[in-house]
């Protein structure tokens, strides 16, 4: 036999209006699902239709007294949690906004251990003319319903989250390379909780001006996404410092080539930086957007190849001094990755020379290596428009041996989904 839901007076399912019970068999430890229903900013996670809880006193998930707001099927509301039993039982007291009739409700939670899990039950009842007209009269079941998709929405993301900590996998991520790839993975099996467990939820910023901002933005991504746009295939990945580049490929809004940035800052994604292109037939030597080598060689002085780059790039690309290509590379040594062009030092001078007359580079943002590989980001301009010029290079005995990369323009500030700049 379950427990059910202490009932402060007036909210004894004898004497209220409106009531509703659901409950489930979890195949998943309470403490697992204990977490999933603590972190309130995050229920939409696992169950949309809760995206726009904030907490208003400070804590970082609810405990007793913890005061919130949510907007529920449009209605605004604010709660405050009144009973909090660690790992077992979890209540809360609410008054829509506005309601001049003080309409409330009263909404509780119980987890008990089971031999495979545990079984999670939910009880609320309201009281008053604005409940009785709006899930009364106009949408009568409309509680239950709501709950019973919510209750089983949170089984199934504690299943997922069980089943990844059972077996060890990507969830077990120590270095942030590690972590960058768990994010990945979590995009593309479309497990919001795998994906966002190494992000901070409280600090991150979204760079890419096709997502919105925060943790919300990817959530929405990944929830409304079909599952053939969310797989991604990570080709490079390196560290520098508290940042991680990687490159990828895979298909996402007709594009198929991405260069991501991730910033950490104790042990949480805090900012991401996302640029993209399509794909392109191999180009006249052979080469892809995104073969050759895939693992930095270490061994490299990352540092003394950064200082290369940079100049290499300050006086050739932004400076425009064309002259002094020759002395960064060894003869006419020069693997190429960019669509239609062709390997060789002598081949790169004159595509420049094309490409210039349309062009300007103005500013380096970002100078990331690791070994061998050194990634630049800059801003710039193609045909007078806002442009981003986003390199990987490989350094060779203090040569630059090999390029990947793209422009890629901005998009106008009007189809931007956040306001923090794509560089």
């Amino acid at each position: 036999m379950y427990d059910h839901v202490i009932w402060p007076l007036p909210f004894d399912p004898k004497t209220s209006a409106i009531y509703a019970l659901n409950d489930i068999d979890v195949n998943a430890p309470p403490q697992v699902v204990w977490k999933l229903l603590v972190d309130a900013e995050n229920w939409s996670s696992y169950f949309p239709a809760e995206d726009q809880v904030k907490i208003l006193t400070g804590e970082p998930e609810l405990e007793l007294g913890t005061k919130y707001s949510r907007v529920t099927v449009g209605f605004p509301m604010h709660l405050i949690v009144t009973e909090f039993v660690l790992g077992r039982r979890l209540a809360w007291s609410t008054l829509v906004d506005g309601d001049e009739t003080a309409s409330s409700a009263y909404h509780g939670w119980v987890i008990t251990p089971t031999d495979s899990g545990c079984n999670v039950l939910s009880e609320e009842t309201q009281q008053g003319p604005f409940f009785l007209e709006e899930l009364g009269r106009k949408n009568p079941g409309a509680l239950y319903r709501y709950h019973q998709e919510w209750v089983e929405s949170l089984a199934r993301a504690a299943e997922t989250r069980a089943a990844h900590a059972v077996k060890g996998d990507m969830t077990m991520a120590k270095t942030d390379s590690e972590k960058v790839l768990t994010i990945f993975h979590g995009i593309s099996a479309g497990d919001v909780y795998l994906a966002t467990q190494h992000i901070d939820h409280k600090r991150f910023v979204q760079h890419n001006p096709y997502a919105t901002d925060g943790v919300k933005g990817l959530t929405q991504f990944i929830n409304q996404s079909p599952r053939d746009q969310l797989q991604l295939t990570v080709i490079r990945a390196f560290q520098d410092g508290p940042y991680v580049v990687t490159q990828a490929k895979g298909k996402r809004s007709g594009r198929n080539v991405f260069f991501d940035i991730f910033k950490f800052d104790e042990g949480l994604v805090v900012e991401h930086w996302a640029f993209s292109t399509m794909d392109a037939p191999p180009n006249q030597s052979g080469h892809t957007q995104t073969d050759g080598p895939t693992e930095a060689k270490l061994s490299e002085d990352t540092e003394k190849n950064k200082s290369i780059v940079r100049e290499y790039y300050e006086t050739i690309h932004v400076s425009g001094d064309h002259s002094k290509i020759p002395q960064y590379f060894s003869g006419d040594h020069c693997i190429r990755h960019e669509p239609g062009v062709r390997d060789g030092v002598e081949n790169f001078k004159r595509d420049l020379e094309r490409l210039v007359r349309n062009r300007s580079i103005d500013e380096i943002k970002f100078v990331l290596g690791e070994g061998d590989f050194v990634f630049i980001a800059a801003k710039g301009s193609h045909e007078s428009k806002p442009c981003v010029y986003i390199d990987l290079y490989r350094v060779e005995d203090g040569k630059i041996a090999e390029r990947w990369g793209f422009p890629e323009e901005l998009p106008p500030q009007g189809e931007c989904k956040n306001s923090n700049g794509m560089l």
